[in-house]
């Protein structure tokens, strides 16, 4: 939430990433373990099986009067820039995240090769180029430039 609070984030809208991250963790509890044990040829096969996950997690939300997480959860994970702003910065978050932790089939990335992905997620068009342009200008600066740099604007 380090960059929430230097992005210029209120505490509800922190407040809502944090449960986006943890309704979306709890999704996966709906997931059949067969799946999690395939190899997928694309993308799109990861995604058809996958999306059970992501409609619980979002349902989840929903039925716990939680509008604004469940906008999230049905936007964030596909590969396109989502409309809702915390959506996208969320989006940005998580592959962040993802990239940076061990995998049963990786190591985890390191911060350069984490930041090339998110680099080539913005110029796919896959995450918002603005918030993961700002995101990455946060990230490699110290935390009082990193104050200076300016709110999100997007």
């Amino acid at each position: 939430m380090a960059y929430g609070t230097l992005a210029g984030l209120s505490d509800r809208e922190k407040k809502t990433l944090f449960l986006a991250a943890y309704f979306k963790n709890l999704g996966a509890v709906f997931l059949n373990p067969i799946v999690l044990e395939q190899e997928f040829q694309n993308h799109k096969q990861v995604q058809t099986h996958l999306n059970t996950w992501f409609q619980e997690s979002a349902q989840l939300a929903k039925e716990a009067g939680l509008s604004e997480v469940a906008i999230i959860l049905d936007q964030y994970y596909r590969r396109s820039v989502p409309q809702d702003k915390l959506a996208k910065i969320f989006q940005v978050l998580n592959a962040w995240v993802s990239c940076r932790n061990r995998k049963a089939w990786r190591p985890s990335m390191s911060e350069k090769d984490t930041l090339i992905i998110l680099e080539q997620r913005a110029q796919l068009e896959w995450s918002d180029p603005y918030t993961v342009h700002h995101f990455i200008e946060y990230f490699r600066r110290p935390i009082p430039q990193a104050k200076a740099l300016g709110a999100y604007q997007n």
